[in-house]
This record gives C-alpha cells, sequence and structure tokens, in this order.
C-alpha cells in the first residue's frame, strides 16, 4: 500500500496505525513522494492484532508517500494479510534546544545535507558543500577511502586539523534522514563538543543529546549504530552499544 499525505514542511508526528488478524512481518516506509532516496522512517515490526507506529519528523516533505507491506509479498495492492486502519499527521512537539550558536549554526547545515544526500552529486575525490555562513564544510565521497586508496566502510569522519567532514555517499544514500543526522551530529562532537577529541564515547553522547532533544526518533538512532558496529564487530563496539543502549534509555526516562 502507498498512500500519499500532504504534510506542508512542518514537523510532524505522524500515527500509522494497522491491523492483521494473522502475524505478518510489515515494513513502514515514509518517504519524500517528489524526491528520491529521501526517507524519513524505514522499519518493520512482526504484527498480530492492531498496532500504532509513530514517526517522529522533525524535518517533513511537502508530501509524504507511506508505504506499508508484508515482507512476503512486497508491495502489492491485492494483499490482503493485513490493512491500515488509518493515518494521523500531528504537531511534532518540539522544545528549544541549549545549544551554541555555532551548533545551532551547523544543525541547519546538517539537516539542509540530509535533507538533500539522496540525491546530490558525490565523487571520487569528493564535491564540497559548505553550510551558508561558510564555518562548515562537507566533502561528499561515492566512498571514503584509505591513505593507500582502499575503500573503507565507515559513513563519514572529521578531520580533527580543520573541523571538514568527508561523507560516503554510498552509505548516506540508503540512510534515512534522521540516520543521516544521527551521524553528523556525531561527527561534529568530535571536533566541536568533546574534551578529549579522540573519544568515541563522548562523540556518541554529545551527538544523541542534540540528536533527542531535536525530536529524532530513537529507532534511528540504533539502526544508524548498528549498521557501523556490525561491519566491524569487536568486543569494544559490543560494549560501546551497550553505553548507547543505556544512555538512550536514560534520556527517555528524564534522568540525565
Amino acid at each position: 500500500m502507498i498512500k500519499k499525505i500532504k504534510l506542508d514542511e512542518k514537523p510532524t508526528n505522524l500515527e500509522i496505525v494497522v491491523e492483521s488478524r494473522r502475524k505478518v512481518k510489515l515494513w513502514i516506509k515514509v518517504a519524500d513522494a517528489e524526491r528520491k532516496n529521501t526517507f524519513y522512517t524505514k522499519r518493520y515490526s512482526n504484527v498480530r492484532g492492531k498496532k500504532s507506529f509513530f514517526v517522529k519528523m522533525p524535518q517533513a516533505p511537502m508530501l509524504a508517500d507511506v508505504i506499508v507491506y508484508n515482507d512476503l509479498h512486497g508491495i502489492d495492492r491485492n494483499d490482503r494479510t493485513f490493512r491500515v486502519v488509518k493515518i494521523i499527521p500531528r504537531p511534532l512537539n518540539q522544545k528549544p534546544i541549549t545549544a551554541s550558536k555555532k551548533t545551532k549554526s551547523f544543525i541547519r547545515f546538517a539537516q539542509e545535507f540530509s535533507d538533500e544526500a539522496g540525491y546530490m552529486p558525490s565523487s571520487h575525490k569528493g564535491e564540497l558543500y559548505r553550510s551558508n555562513n561558510g564555518k562548515f564544510r562537507i566533502i561528499y565521497f561515492d566512498n571514503i577511502r584509505s591513505q593507500n586508496g582502499k575503500i573503507i566502510s565507515t559513513p563519514a569522519r572529521i578531520s580533527q586539523v580543520s573541523g571538514k567532514i568527508e561523507v560516503s555517499a554510498k552509505q548516506f544514500v540508503k540512510y534515512t534522514i534522521p540516520m543521516r543526522m544521527a551521524i553528523l551530529l556525531h561527527e561534529y562532537s568530535h571536533f566541536n563538543l568533546n574534551k578529549e577529541p579522540h573519544s568515541e564515547e563522548e562523540a556518541d553522547k554529545n551527538g544523541l543529546k542534540l540528536y533527542l532533544a531535536l525530536g529524532y526518533p530513537t529507532i534511528d538512532a540504533y539502526n544508524v549504530f548498528l549498521n557501523v558496529f556490525k561491519r566491524s564487530p569487536s568486543m569494544q563496539n559490543k560494549e560501546r552499544y551497550e553505553r548507547l543502549d543505556n544512555f538512550i534509555k536514560n534520556k527517555k526516562n528524564g534522568k540525565k
């Protein structure tokens, strides 16, 4: 099922209610109806009975495609294994974030880049994108490479000398907008917010504080870090994920 919903680019908390008589694996996707590779969520869940999915969109399109389908059947208009009961767009409850003028400026730049990364030009040598004030730079590569030219799997990295961020289009094209934001805020934190610039754990926490304060969904934060960690499985990354999980749960429960 694909249904178009008008959102007028207003921050939205979209409720999608589905129902199935027997257990089915349903995919829920929300995409920009007018731009390719621009998704606001991609998730699945096993559903039996009635279930609501909430899609938090601090950034929303003019017109969204809400896509729901059974994993076994794909997108099939005649699929009777489930039904979409209703789709309700509501205003997203957002509070002003506590951040410096510099950080707020980067957030605006990161949101613009995340919004357009699915179709913007990238190249082997890298395409340069600057913020409107000229203070921040992102180099958009087809793939990020090591010094000897070997492709590496990281979605992004930041120079500890210049603060310039390098981004892999191969990874970002597949990511949702919230996943892109989680990565960019993490990289920004390394150079601009961390007391220890090389600390991954500190960048995780500083980036996630901003990410969650802006109203992005926790599920995409989990998904993007799991995506990164599974490319280089280790006990260190397992422990890092557990700390991330605890941090997110504490934030949801109102703990500092």
